[in-house]
């Protein structure tokens, strides 16, 4: 009896220290920079008192598993086509976030963190008509880097930097600001390829710099949401992620968390930073 006692008090202690391990040990996460606003890790915004360390949809969802599984999170912001080289390459990048799931590589991958649809935006004065992924091809398209690989659909075979058809009209940026300061200038006629959170935040932060007021017509032409997930070196802590992130989507945070940063819903959460937007336009030519 006194042999069971011992032994029952010896793997509670076991666990206390492994609970005090995981709050002494916390995940380096990589998080892609530039992709308002799933991250916001930059100084585009002035953050309202107590929102000062909230830095977008993606940061927040898995600041809130990391909270459920007891880890405290280190972030770290990541060039978004250097995600999974960084992981890969260097020891202390734990878990990296907003990357599409591939069978090639030996990573461990999260249930779906976010399903994004995207959205080609074009301004009404260019009588766009644009009902399909094929009508695209007669206008001048830009999108963020990458887009061409994450788009299905056909998309690419439009769009691939190398070996798209229609390549010559086609351009692609590293800063998310600049594409769409690029869109509201006057006289563009560029079609713009986004998302529907991302084109209302950048509409928002540009209307001091840019008239955002032009009508505009949001086509819905991409029928496939694009699945990004979180990538793991441990298979163990992947399991008590998505444990974490079904618990958030279950009782409601996870919901919350999209209302939080949708500036209709929550317009007193931030406001434009304009001298680092004119800053950042600058620097991005």
């Amino acid at each position: 009896m006194k042999s069971t006692f011992f032994t029952i008090l010896t793997l509670l202690a076991l666990n206390v220290h492994a609970d005090n391990n995981k709050e002494a040990a916390p995940l380096t996460i990589g998080f892609g920079s530039g992709n308002q606003p799933y991250t916001m890790m930059d100084k585009q915004m002035i953050r309202a008192e107590g929102h000062e360390k909230h830095f977008g949809i993606e940061y927040s969802i898995i600041k809130q598993a990391t909270i459920l599984m007891h880890y405290e999170m280190k972030p770290k912001p990541i060039p978004p086509r250097e995600l999974k080289r960084s992981i890969k390459k260097f020891r202390g990048i734990d878990i990296i976030s907003g990357v599409t799931r591939s069978r090639k590589d030996k990573l461990y991958y999260s249930i779906p963190i976010l399903e994004i649809a995207y959205i080609a935006v074009s301004k009404n004065s260019l009588n766009a008509g644009i009902n399909s992924i094929s009508n695209l091809s007669g206008f001048n398209v830009i999108a963020r880097t990458g887009s061409y690989a994450t788009i299905k659909d056909g998309y690419s075979k439009l769009y691939h930097p190398k070996k798209g058809s229609h390549k010559h009209k086609y351009k692609e940026y590293d800063s998310s600001i600049k594409m769409h300061a690029d869109f509201w200038k006057a006289g563009s006629e560029a079609v713009l390829i986004t998302t529907k959170e991302g084109f209302n935040h950048f509409r928002m932060l540009l209307a001091d710099t840019h008239d955002t007021n032009e009508d505009v017509t949001i086509n819905e032409i991409f029928p496939t949401k694009t699945r990004l997930y979180v990538a793991f070196k441990n298979k163990h802590i992947r399991k008590e992620f998505n444990e974490a992130l079904e618990d958030l989507k279950f009782e409601g945070t996870y919901t919350r968390i999209f209302d939080h940063y949708n500036h209709e819903k929550n317009p007193d959460f931030h406001r434009p930073n304009h001298n680092e937007i004119i800053r950042q336009l600058k620097t991005n030519p």
